[in-house]
């Protein structure tokens, strides 16, 4: 493996090059074919992204049009949605057009392929093999890899952090010029407006401009960044926000009810069940990332051989890594929501620190005096765990990619759920025979049975997802009680509501015991007028005579 200092960065061969844009070419070929084309919306998320981009599309404007009154979204900023959007202009027939959306993501992945190899040459130096296994490890990850089948804007997130992170490597002979501060405000400015959850690189992007350009930096980084989301935060906030009891506060804003996070941001104490849950969140998060459950005593080797690579890079000038780390770390632990999926911008991070663990121990090993014909072999020995690394991606890989079967779909991170795509069709097919175009929907995949049907839906249940998670191992989510939901649903006149499989969600358990009551509380107003071949989704018309 390569040194990762040197002051010359080194051209990488043909070879080289031919050898990285096959891999690239094979990767995404793996990720297109390994997805779903038929499903969309299962993440909830994917949907609404959908549905507002089918609004930008039709000239609606940045609303959530699956909704009675189609609300603006508020919640969610735009720059994906409008992505999207062009996704529709170039192909408006849904759900032939899934295809075309989640060639977006595999897009992303293969751009984040090729980014992580200059990342790691800026880091190292030098091109070669080194490179192309970090890049490998970066993108075929369970953490980045399963996001390629769903519309979400995770894969663009990490391709705008992870040109912010190359774009800022310091400079040691001369201060970064001023086209690079505005360059990297552009990208931060972007990310802004992909995710909310990109204020630890405008922060790490502040204190970098202003170590290397004082405040003419600092200024002109900020600026840009105004430039881009001023307007997005000016727009939202005039926009009338629901209550946080309405079925409609889940779309319009995030939510913390239940978790104590009033008190919290009142006091400012340290709120300790989510800062512990979400830390111990955050090593299965690691042990998901690199598969060291399916190879016990694995993890012992990678996480200590990361903290070494982390005491090492502390001796490095690298002021916006090391900001954008501690601050994403300190976001995710206190961010009252199950980190996993909010660790994907750190991956190329922690996979440099393990290299540089692991080159740090061969230099330990090569420096000693141990005399020895095998003493090269042995320094050889702490990259062992990058190979067995890349043998569970591979093995994880093939079966994310080529495992099929009808009774079962795949859910995150490659994980089998028990029912399959069919069971929907059903009930889409049924609904756009039977029920008219105007009748309100409730079910917990409103925006995919809008996007499938064409009929507008709302979830019949608050989302509080502060409950779903803490305390760690003993968490009690709530969803609301019936008389909560129950008025609201009659005021929205809704007209059917649908019970489908929940498996895969947190809140699995506390949905499916709401709309027991619901069905409870209705009686006999509530009439079972559908139920799928595999009896796992029913329909039920609801009167209000």
């Amino acid at each position: 493996m390569e040194h990762f200092r040197a002051k010359v960065y080194q051209r990488g061969s043909r070879r080289f090059w031919v050898l990285a844009v096959v891999l690239a070419a094979l990767l995404g070929t793996a990720a297109f074919w390994g997805t779903n084309k038929q499903a969309l919306g299962l993440f909830h998320d994917d949907g609404i992204y959908t549905v507002v981009a089918k609004s930008l599309y039709q000239g609606e404007g940045y609303r959530i049009i699956s909704l009675p009154g189609a609300p603006s979204q508020t919640k969610y900023p735009f720059f994906y949605s409008y992505l999207l959007s062009w996704v529709w202009w170039l192909n408006p027939n849904f759900p032939q057009n899934i295809v075309a959306f989640k060639a977006l993501n595999v897009i992303a992945l293969i751009a984040i392929f090729f980014l992580s190899l200059v990342f790691y040459q800026r880091q190292c130096g030098v091109f070669g093999i080194g490179a192309i296994v970090f890049s490998l490890l970066v993108c075929a990850n369970p953490v980045i890899f399963t996001f390629t089948d769903y519309v979400i804007s995770d894969l663009l997130f990490v391709l705008l952090a992870l040109a912010a992170l190359t774009i800022a490597v310091s400079n040691q002979q001369r201060p970064a010029r001023m086209v690079t501060v505005l360059l990297l405000g552009t990208i931060t400015g972007l990310a802004c407006l992909t995710r909310l959850a990109a204020a630890p690189l405008v922060l790490s992007g502040s204190l970098y401009c202003y170590s290397q350009r004082r405040w003419r930096g600092l200024v002109g980084f900020v600026g840009i960044i105004a430039l881009f989301i001023a307007p997005w935060f000016l727009w939202t906030a005039h926009v009338p926000q629901p209550a946080p009891d309405s079925l409609f506060a889940y779309y319009a804003k995030y939510d913390f009810t239940g978790a104590g996070m009033s008190e919290f941001g009142a006091s400012l104490r340290p709120h300790w069940p989510v800062i512990s849950g979400n830390a111990r969140y955050l090593v299965d998060s690691l042990e998901m990332l690199y598969l060291t459950p399916l190879l016990p005593g694995l993890n012992l080797f990678v996480f200590g051989l990361t903290l070494i690579g982390m005491i090492k890079s502390l001796n490095r000038e690298e002021l916006f890594h090391w900001s954008f780390f501690l601050a994403s770390m300190a976001l995710l632990l206190i961010w009252p929501f199950h980190p996993g999926r909010y660790m994907a911008p750190l991956v190329p991070l922690l996979i440099l620190f393990l290299f540089r663990g692991m080159r740090m121990v061969e230099i330990w090993i090569t420096s000693s005096r141990w005399k020895s014909g095998s003493k090269n072999f042995v320094a050889k020995l702490p990259w062992c765990p990058v190979t067995l690394i890349l043998i569970v991606i591979g093995v994880w890989l093939s079966g994310f990619v080529l495992v099929r079967n009808d009774q079962s779909m795949r859910g995150l991170y490659g994980n089998r759920v028990s029912y399959g795509w069919a069971g929907f069709e059903e009930s889409f097919a049924w609904i756009r025979t039977h029920v008219p175009p105007d009748a309100l929907l409730a079910t917990a995949y409103d925006p995919m049975y809008y996007l499938f049907t064409g009929r507008r839906a709302i979830r019949p249940a608050l989302h509080r997802p502060a409950t779903y998670f803490y305390p760690c191992g003993r968490a009690k989510p709530n969803v609301g009680s019936a008389d909560e939901i129950r008025p609201q649903l009659d005021q929205l006149k809704a007209k059917y509501l649908i019970l489908d499989p929940l498996e895969g969600y947190a809140e699995r358990s506390a949905t499916s015991r709401l709309f027991d009551e619901l069905l409870l509380a209705y009686g006999d107003q509530a009439k079972n007028v559908f139920t799928s071949s595999d009896g796992k989704h029913k329909i039920y018309e609801l009167s209000t005579d």
